[in-house]
């Protein structure tokens, strides 16, 4: 069956990191470099990030989360590029199952099976393990700011969307992310090697507004890897 995400990279599966020690799913706190935390409502920045709000809110039809098979990509083609698609290992391994070429091509890397706690450092990557905790726990979309730095040190702020997905036993195992850089998009031809967090929206249910995509329903059709 010809595999529908065409404009998603994939590298050959890699062997996983070292394992990191970790606490609880709540937000750890730190007296230097803490991220602002907001609380309340989820609401998020850029157009992209409120169209996939959007459209997981649509998708999930009333349940908690939508499952895997739910989410089609015809449907989010403005988006592909920068989407990616996480499995939940255990709490110190959230692999990429699927990553964009834009996000690949902004960090001159691919990310198949690679862990997206990778990207964080230190008590970012602490925050990061939390907010995607949480997500799958809650479950309900989460939101965070980053400045992401290339290789020359120059920075551009990113917003980072995910939300969780259930996957083929029904469980709450994936998270739908998007990296979505904020302004003109990063203007260093170097890859990105590091991110700094600023802000942090933990686990919560959108706003009311975003609601715009029809609640329909429509035939789920089969993707060629029903595993992701």
């Amino acid at each position: 069956m010809t595999r529908v995400w065409v404009e998603w990279c994939l590298a050959p599966p890699t062997p996983l990191g070292k394992r990191f020690a970790t606490g609880g799913a709540d937000l750890p706190a730190h007296p230097s470099h803490a991220p602002t935390l907001h609380k309340g409502r989820l609401a998020v920045r850029h157009r992209n990030s409120q169209t996939l709000l959007a459209y997981w809110n649509a998708r999930r039809k009333g349940e908690p989360a939508p499952l895997r098979t739910e989410i089609m990509p015809e449907d989010l083609g403005g988006l592909l590029s920068n989407l990616f698609l996480l499995r939940r290992m255990d709490s110190d391994h959230h692999v990429f199952r699927l990553a964009g070429t834009g996000l690949c091509r902004m960090h001159r890397r691919e990310f198949r099976d690679q862990n997206f706690l990778s990207l964080w450092d230190g008590h970012d990557r602490d925050h990061m393990r939390a907010l995607l905790e949480g997500t799958l726990a809650a479950p309900a979309p989460a939101n965070a700011v980053a400045e992401a730095i290339a290789l020359d040190s120059t920075t551009t702020e990113v917003e980072l969307t995910v939300l969780p997905l259930r996957g083929p036993e029904g469980f709450l195992d994936r998270a739908l992310g998007l990296y979505q850089p904020l302004g003109a998009g990063l203007p260093s031809l170097r890859p990105i090697v590091r991110h700094r967090l600023t802000h942090i929206r933990p686990a919560c249910e959108p706003e009311p507004s975003l609601s715009f995509f029809g609640r329909a329903e429509r035939p789920v059709r089969a993707l060629a890897a029903n595993d992701v």
